[in-house]
């Protein structure tokens, strides 16, 4: 498990537009208590810890100044327990919801790349949609284990890299709640680029910190988290696809379905005060009811021109 007490030996500029002028955000709040096997994992029980955190006044982009190194992070991440199938499952039907419009705007149909791909619930749908070939990167060894086998095989165990797709022309490279756990998105984004054909897309889903759920909730929002190096707002993703030369960018906001049970283990109750209320809805039967929630996810799409900007 990752030394949340490591820090880098000089703080890092704005990952997205690389100013160093910035205004506090949060302070780090780590109790080592809680931290567990789950601490790395996804869609886990909310801990509402944190690093210290600023906000960009250039792009508006949250990020911690001094984060875990890159090694760290891959190995918490790989180390990482994963229990959440049923969750990741309802995340892909509401991903591949939203991003269905957009994929007659994606000229080719050769490979289609999943980053952050966890047990691999899109893989299939990504193989309805036509792609040649279908890829899941993933950095979570027990995220890999949980996959059912014919998509196992689709699924390549690290981080997102070059090296990974040397067999690969990408039509597709999604990316869904992932890049706020890199510590570096701008490379990631730019390296999307670099691989896509032309005219291919990228496609992402982020948090929106300056959406109204998220701006009530506060510190005890569940993307306070201490996984999320940096928290993306409409400016700052915009900026970022925009730096790296993305075109026809669109954005808007999604809705996410999910067991009412998972709704609830998300609210910044106490953990004892959720779990009678789970209970009591257990008891009358309407702990699996499906609901559907804007909580401030948006989805942005941009595509690599045929003509490069120069």
């Amino acid at each position: 498990m990752i030394s949340l007490a490591t820090k880098a030996l000089f703080e890092r500029a704005c990952p997205v537009c690389g100013s160093n002028s910035h205004i506090h955000f949060a302070d780090e709040q780590i109790d080592k208590d809680k931290i567990s096997e789950y601490t790395y994992a996804s869609r886990k029980q909310p801990e509402f810890m944190c690093l210290h955190l600023v906000r960009c006044t250039d792009c508006d982009l949250v990020y911690a100044p001094t984060p875990p190194s890159s090694e760290e992070l891959l190995t918490a991440y790989s180390e990482a327990a994963f229990d959440s199938s049923i969750e990741a499952l309802a995340a892909a039907h509401s991903y591949a919801k939203a991003l269905d419009p957009y994929l007659g705007s994606c000229a080719g149909r050769n490979a289609a790349v999943d980053v952050g791909a966890g047990s691999g619930p899109l893989l299939p749908w990504l193989c309805e949609k036509g792609f040649r070939t279908v890829i899941g990167i993933e950095p979570s060894r027990a995220a890999i284990d949980a996959a059912p086998l014919p998509i196992r095989s689709m699924l390549r165990e690290g981080m997102f890299s070059k090296a990974l797709l040397e067999d690969a022309t990408p039509s597709l490279i999604c990316s869904f709640m992932t890049l706020e756990h890199l510590s570096d998105p701008g490379e990631f984004v730019k390296s999307a680029y670099n691989l896509l054909e032309p005219n291919g897309m990228l496609a992402i889903v982020v948090h929106n910190w300056r959406s109204p759920i998220n701006r009530l909730l506060g510190l005890r929002s569940p993307i306070i988290d201490v996984e999320h190096l940096q928290l993306f707002s409409q400016h700052s993703i915009r900026t970022l696809f925009n730096k790296v030369g993305f075109v026809s960018i669109d954005l808007k906001q999604i809705s996410n379905t999910y067991q009412l049970r998972y709704w609830l283990r998300l609210t910044p109750l106490p953990i004892c005060l959720k779990s009678r209320i789970i209970d009591a809805f257990e008891y009358i039967g309407l702990s699996d009811w499906q609901v559907s929630l804007c909580v401030g996810n948006m989805l942005v799409v941009g595509i690599k021109p045929v003509v490069e900007k120069k």
